[in-house]
């Protein structure tokens, strides 16, 4: 009996094994993945170079993992024990009943030194990146204006059970910017109002939300000296779309956590603006498409191109050029309302002297992330 017992479970194993492995040949292979919110690994090229250099042995391991038979069903068991033994974290995400936020990222130290998933940050680098911002602000004719919004690990600090290792030390260096830099401090000015409840930074995505850029959008105006023109809250229309489930969600898998409500502030006017993305036509600020898929973040600006310009036709109006990264996308129809805009994108575009004296700018905005701050190193290369 004990034999027969021992041969099911073998034949059971050997069943299993043979019938995911001929699955994986006969299911078609996905290029994305709705549940992770992102593009899955397709089945690398071989060649001599990549054979020896190694590349194909890791990007075939990384295709094996991204195919796999009833890869989400996987993901989400792993990721539910993660819970259920109370570890409170998973893929480097942490969990709380209302917020998840990352807390391990890539640090850039060089462009040949860059610590992948670490939650350690490299100060050093962060500060001569900084240095970049005040050489900037020194160098250009026309004002700058410099907002670096915090991670949802710093804002929502207090909600967790878990100690930062640097703390708030990267935001105070950021503090230390000069004068020229115009440097904003959003940490101050954000983290208070997430603590007191109100819905500043999304609870599933790394993002601000509409009313986060908001208070941001405030101050800015006042320190572009534009005080008297910041538009009331109450002037806006604001439509909800519930359901948004970010990106840290899509990192996580949590199989339990609330979702987001994603908000679009309207005026009367939001069709009258001339929106041209890498040379295209954008049909207004919002992209709708984008509310029927996963990144519904995307809505605004129909997401991250190299180069937006925005203009309200019949009206002679001073131009801001935004260097920028997401964070500016559902910030920037804000100061549309203001300014002709040319948004760049400083993941491609660093030379930012040079497009202010090319568009005719009368002041110049960066808004990039913390987080692109101290796992890309693009902001020590402004120019």
């Amino acid at each position: 009996m004990y034999k027969r017992s021992e041969l099911v479970t073998v034949v059971l194993f050997c069943l299993t094994v043979a019938i995911l492995a001929v699955s994986f040949w006969i299911i078609p292979d996905k290029s994305f993945s709705e549940q992770e919110n992102r593009s899955l690994e397709q089945m690398p090229k071989l060649d001599s170079e990549s054979f020896f250099s190694g590349g194909f042995s890791k990007a075939i391991n990384v295709y094996y993992a991204d195919q796999f038979p009833l890869r989400d069903i996987f993901v989400t068991l792993k990721s539910g024990s993660e819970l259920a033994f109370l570890k409170g974290e998973n893929n480097g995400v942490l969990y709380s009943r209302n917020q998840l936020a990352v807390k391990d990222f890539n640090a850039y130290q060089s462009r040949i030194h860059i610590t992948e998933n670490t939650d350690r940050i490299y100060l050093d680098s962060l500060q001569a990146q900084l240095k970049s911002v005040d050489k900037l602000g020194e160098t250009l004719e026309v004002p700058l204006v410099t907002v670096l919004p915090p991670r949802t690990v710093d804002i929502a600090d207090s909600v967790f059970s878990y100690n930062r290792p640097d703390g708030d030390k990267p935001f105070e260096l950021m503090n230390t910017l000069g004068g020229e830099s115009g440097y904003i401090d959003t940490l101050s000015l954000l983290r208070p109002k997430y603590e007191s409840g109100e819905y500043v930074y999304y609870r599933t995505d790394h993002h601000w939300t509409t009313g986060g850029a908001y208070y941001t959008y405030c101050e800015i105006m006042k320190r572009l000296g534009r005080e008297d023109k910041i538009i009331p809250r109450e002037r806006f229309e604001i439509e909800s779309v519930a359901g948004f489930s970010g990106t840290t969600a899509a990192r996580a898998n949590f199989p339990i956590y609330q979702k987001d409500v994603l908000e679009i502030w309207h005026l009367p006017d939001d069709d009258e603006y001339e929106i041209i993305a890498d040379g295209g036509e954008l049909n207004g600020f919002y992209n709708r498409e984008y509310l029927e898929k996963s990144d519904k973040y995307s809505v605004f600006l129909d997401g991250t191109h190299d180069i937006t310009t925005i203009k309200k036709p019949g009206e002679q109006r001073d131009t801001l050029l935004v260097a920028k990264d997401s964070f500016a996308n559902c910030l920037i129809p804000f100061l549309a309302r203001e300014f002709d805009i040319v948004a760049v994108n400083l993941a491609t575009n660093t030379f930012i002297s040079a497009y202010a004296e090319s568009y005719g700018a009368d002041a110049v905005l960066i808004v990039f992330n913390t987080e692109n701050i101290i796992s890309t190193g693009h902001l020590g290369n402004l120019k």
